[in-house]
This record gives C-alpha cells, sequence and structure tokens, in this order.
C-alpha cells in the first residue's frame, strides 16, 4: 500500500505556490488564451505526467501477466485527459475499459478530440454504466482505477449517477489514480462534495491545490505528486497566487555561523515557560532554541522546576520565583539581557502568568507570544494598548509573533472554527493586519505578516507531529532564528518549514506513532547537520 502522504517536488518557481480554484483557473486561461499555449498541449503533458505515474507502479510490482486498467469519465476537460491516458496506456500494451458516465450532456471540444483520436485507433469508449456494469466492475480484479471525472472545477454535490459510480469505484481494489484532483474534493476548501473518490495517488497539475492540504483533502489525494506540464511563470505573474511555499533547496537562507563570533553573537534568547506543576514546556522550547544554534538561553520559571530543569538542560540559564514580584522582577531584568523573549508554553491563566505576560509586552524585546499567553490575550481586551507602551511597537507593527493554534486562534479572532478551516490564510491575515506575524498552526501551518500580501503554506511535516510539546519546539526554533538576526516575518516562516523537516526527520527514525516531541528538537541539529554537509 502506497503511504499517505505529500512527497516533496523538486521544479521552478510555478511549483512554490498553493492555490485556489480561481488562480488555478486563471493561470490556465491566462496561459491558453494570452499566451497562446494550446489546451491540447498542456493536455497531452497532462496525461504523459499521469501515465508515467501508473507505469512507474507496474513496474515496481514487477509484474508478468496482462495489466487491467479501469478509466472513467466526464465529458469536461479532466474527462480529456482521462481519455488522453487511456490512448497512452493502449499503446504500452494495457488492456483497457474506458468509460463515459453520461450523466453530464455537453462535451467540451477537446474532449470530443480525445474521444475521436481514440476511436479512430480502434479503443472504445463506453457511454453510461448501468448496475449491471457496477457489479461487473467488482469480478474483473482491475490493477489501476483511474478517475478522470470530475477536475478542479466543480462547484456543487456530487449527484447521480456520478454518486453512485465513485462508489462503485471506491470499493474496488487495485491502485486508485486521480487525474489532478479527486472527483468530489472541494479544490480550495478541502470539503467533499457529498460523495468524493479516494484516491492512493494524486497527479495535479502546475501547482498544489489548498484543498488538497485541508479539510478531508489529504485523506482523499494520498500521496500526491505535482506535475509541471508547461504553465509559463509569466501566467503565475499575472495572477499571483496568495499561498507559497518553500522546498529544502531554500534552506541556504538560513542564518550563516561565522567563524569568528562567540555565543553572545548568535542570539540571546530568554523564554518565560512553565508553572507550579509544568516543567516541560520550558525545557522542550528552550532545547529546541540552542538546537537551531541561539548561543545562550535563559529559562525564567516557578521554582518548582528548578531541579527538573537543572538536570534536564544544564546549559541554560535558570532564574526561578515563587511569587508574583519575583516572577515580574525577572522579566524586566531579562529585557535587558535577551535579544527576544518567548512568554506562554505552560504558564498557566493565573495572576501570575498575567503578570509576567504584561510585563513581556510593556518590554523593548519582540515577542513570541505562545500557548497559555494566547488563552491570556483571548481575554484581555486592551491587551495591544498595553503593547503599545513599548518602544519596540507601533500602531502598525506591534513587534510580535502570535503562534495560535485553531482553537486559540478562534478564541483570539472571534472567527468560527468552521470559517477558520475553509480559508485558514485569510483568517490569519486578520491578525497580521491588527501588526502580529501570525503563526496559524494546524496540519498545514500558514504564516502571514504585517504589511505583506502573500501568505506561507508550509509543506513539510506530518501526522506524527500532533503530540504533546510540539508546538514548545516550534516556539524555540522560531526564536533562535529571530534572535540570530533574521526578521519576525522571516524567522517564523522558516522555524515552521525546518520544524516540520526535523519533523518528517523524526518520523523516518522513529515512526509517525512512537515520536516524541524531544525527537523534534534532537532532529532540528540533525537537519541542519546535513544540509551543511
Amino acid at each position: 500500500m502506497i503511504r499517505k502522504r505529500y512527497r516533496p517536488h523538486k521544479g521552478g518557481a510555478i511549483l512554490r505556490y498553493v492555490v485556489t480554484r480561481e488562480e488555478m483557473q486563471a493561470i490556465d486561461s491566462y496561459s491558453i488564451e494570452n499566451i497562446g499555449i494550446p489546451s491540447m498541449v498542456l493536455m497531452e503533458r497532462a496525461a504523459m505526467a499521469v501515465t508515467q505515474e501508473i507505469v512507474d507502479y507496474i513496474d515496481s510490482m514487477d509484474r508478468t501477466g496482462p495489466v487491467r486498467v479501469l478509466i472513467v469519465t466526464e465529458s469536461g476537460n479532466n474527462g480529456g485527459d482521462g481519455l488522453a491516458v487511456a490512448r497512452m496506456l493502449y499503446v504500452q500494451g494495457y488492456q483497457l475499459e474506458v468509460i463515459q458516465i453520461g450523466g453530464v450532456q455537453r462535451e467540451s471540444k477537446a474532449y470530443r478530440r480525445q474521444k475521436q483520436i481514440l476511436e479512430n485507433m480502434g479503443i472504445p469508449v463506453l457511454r453510461g454504466v448501468t448496475d449491471k456494469q457496477l457489479a461487473a466492475w467488482k469480478q474483473a480484479d482491475f490493477d489501476v482505477i483511474v478517475d478522470a471525472v470530475f477536475g478542479i472545477g466543480l462547484t456543487r454535490d456530487i449527484m447521480t449517477p456520478q454518486k453512485e459510480v465513485l462508489q462503485a469505484m471506491n470499493d474496488l481494489c487495485g491502485l486508485k489514480c486521480a487525474v489532478d484532483l479527486p472527483s468530489g474534493l472541494d479544490a480550495t476548501t478541502g470539503r467533499i462534495q457529498g460523495m468524493a473518490f479516494r484516491a492512493d495517488i494524486t497527479v495535479t497539475f502546475g501547482c498544489a491545490k489548498t484543498g488538497q492540504f485541508l479539510g478531508e483533502g489529504p485523506d482523499c489525494c494520498g500521496v500526491l505528486r505535482i506535475a509541471d506540464i508547461g504553465f509559463p511563470s509569466r501566467a503565475v505573474e499575472k495572477n499571483l497566487p496568495e499561498c507559497y511555499c518553500y522546498e529544502e533547496a531554500d534552506l541556504y537562507r538560513l542564518p550563516n555561523r561565522n567563524v569568528t563570533g562567540n555565543k553572545g553573537t548568535f542570539g540571546k534568547v530568554t523564554v518565560i515557560a512553565g508553572s507550579e506543576t509544568a516543567s516541560g514546556a520550558a525545557f522542550l522550547s528552550a532545547k529546541a532554541a540552542y538546537k537551531t544554534g541561539c548561543g545562550l538561553v535563559e529559562i525564567v520559571t516557578h521554582v518548582n522546576n528548578r531541579e527538573a530543569l537543572q538536570k534536564l538542560l544544564p546549559e541554560a540559564l535558570l532564574h526561578v520565583y515563587s511569587n508574583i514580584n519575583e516572577a515580574k522582577s525577572l522579566v524586566r531584568q531579562s529585557a535587558k539581557w535577551a535579544d527576544l523573549m518567548v512568554i506562554g508554553p505552560a504558564i498557566g491563566t493565573d495572576d501570575i502568568a498575567q503578570e509576567l505576560l504584561r510585563q513581556a509586552l510593556i518590554s523593548e524585546l519582540p515577542l513570541v507570544v505562545d500557548a497559555d499567553a494566547i488563552t491570556v490575550l483571548s481575554g484581555w481586551e486592551t491587551w495591544k494598548e498595553t503593547r503599545l507602551e513599548s518602544p519596540a511597537a507601533s500602531e502598525k507593527n506591534l513587534n510580535i509573533i502570535l503562534t495560535p493554534h485553531m482553537k486559540e486562534m478562534e478564541r483570539i479572532s472571534r472567527i468560527p472554527m468552521e470559517r477558520l478551516k475553509e480559508a485558514p490564510w485569510k483568517s490569519a491575515k486578520t491578525i497580521s493586519d491588527a501588526g502580529c506575524v501570525c503563526v496559524l498552526k494546524d496540519a498545514r501551518t500558514i504564516v502571514t505578516e504585517p504589511g505583506c500580501q502573500g501568505s506561507y503554506f508550509n509543506m513539510s511535516g506530518n501526522d506524527g507531529m500532533a503530540t504533546g510539546g510540539s508546538g514548545d519546539v516550534l516556539s524555540g526554533v522560531i526564536a533562535s532564528l529571530a534572535a540570530q538576526g533574521m526578521t519576525l516575518g522571516e524567522a517564523a516562516r522558516w522555524g515552521v518549514y525546518l520544524h516540520g523537516l526535523a519533523g518528517d526527520l523524526a518520523a523516518e527514525q522513529m515512526g509517525h506513532s512512537g515520536m516524541l516531541a524531544g525527537d523534534i528538537a534532537d532532529a532540528v541539529s540533525e537537519v541542519l547537520r546535513q544540509w551543511d554537509r
């Protein structure tokens, strides 16, 4: 069985965007109508990419007998892609059953041309699917099932007869391959539109689609392959997508070590974390900051955590408080020493936590505000006014990175969860428009920053990172990069990407189910080591 995950791609600038339905349609239309690339050229290249994936799969099976492929289409351009795939597989000797469901009466021009080519070659395209045929499929033992029913343009729920056909396709054995997008999946939101094809592999064209990573998208798409089919960069520049991503080749942008530097020149971070009954969050955040290259890390925490943290991380400078006045004094001292503060991991929401946060807000330092501190902010109507008392803040830029997960985002933004999940990059913009860098954490984390139109859409990471303490590690990684000289926006984007790469490496070593947040922190330094090498 193919592992269901996103497989990173290598390619040009266009592949580094994650697009909505409307953005992809605009790129496609501009390429054809303004630049003059014939739609059939794009269709042929799309079909070649799908065909190659199928051939690679069959070759990996080391199969010697005949290969049976079921290709199911409707009469739009996505169906035309499917017919072109059928032709290419036919000439390689595969046994085909090609179906046009017939629930859509009008055939697109490209579909008609591809259909005529098949007829000229003697390849039948069967129109209509009966209950008897659906039952016969179960006995047919197909090696590959290709979904070319609907592409990214579908905006309504799947109806009869396509609904019954897709269900029958899902029930079949064999590799399930979706052309561009599993039929029934919303290309923008990842919502299932009544019924959706469940693919083992999806070959998408030009750019990844936001809906392939949101909602039900990952489960429906399986392994996602992004094929460059010839959309020119100019088409992207004229219809610039909002969301972009990074690749490993971009890691050269991370801070370089100065061979003549010392621990003071590589940044100083204060981590204000932990409470009377919690020490782990402080340890994970501080350790991650060190693992990412920070020269000095100081922890401010409750006195109960002294012994544990001295044993777990003796490298950290440790300052402890036992009451609210001591806590207040320590934050003020740290503000004179550090380059940046992390505040929030497991501090609680009591009076001491609120005073810690207030002192951090009025300090002159940039802040990474995480976890419990975000919960405190969400109930604190005047926190922005408090931050504006700091010389580091202005109305347009509060010099803060907020790192909410979806539930925290719902509380602080007052945006309902359903709306958050439909277009998280738009929701994150509400925070950056208010003057903060926003790191909206979810299966695919979004980063936005004040004054920037684009939204960073993170493509690294995996489901094994959904474990306690993973967010604490992220706060330390981001803080370390910012303390080493990156802007807050850069540190947030690269911190999220590096954190995800570390999670991917940890998953390879420990497995998705068994990895811990500490494994992610350890893997950060290994990712950096491999890149340096």
